[in-house]
């Protein structure tokens, strides 16, 4: 049986002094969610790993996560992010470069799908 974020017991508020809030509410919800979105004035790779178990069940059951941050990094996140974004052209890349290749008739008779998977990824 599937778990349902209406399915936990929720709190109206919870304060860092009294309750674990990783523990108590993001586990729990990040476990049984589809979609994380966040809006936070400053971003550190810190807070990600603190939730990192709660973001990986997320990943796993094919959530998404949409972050809003400052745009104030730290170095070491500002690199790793870059890294993060050039490994994704470089997939994006390969595999345009693989469909490319494929006999130029068989791209055109599959140009919607290959449309669709372009914007998909």
């Amino acid at each position: 049986m599937t778990v349902g974020l209406s399915d936990l017991s929720i709190q109206d508020e919870y304060r860092s002094d009294r309750v674990d809030i990783i523990r108590d509410f993001y586990l729990p919800c990040l476990e049984n969610a589809t979609v994380y979105k966040r809006a936070v004035g400053f971003f550190s790779s810190t807070s990600m790993a603190a939730a990192a178990r709660g973001i990986t069940a997320l990943i796993r059951s094919g959530g998404t996560m949409q972050l809003v941050a400052s745009p104030y990094l730290s170095p070491d996140d500002a690199d790793a992010i870059a890294t993060g974004l050039k490994q994704r052209r470089d997939v994006i890349t390969d595999t345009l470069l693989r469909e490319l290749d494929q006999e130029f008739e068989q791209v055109v008779r599959d140009r919607l799908a290959c449309l669709a998977w372009l914007l998909g990824q």
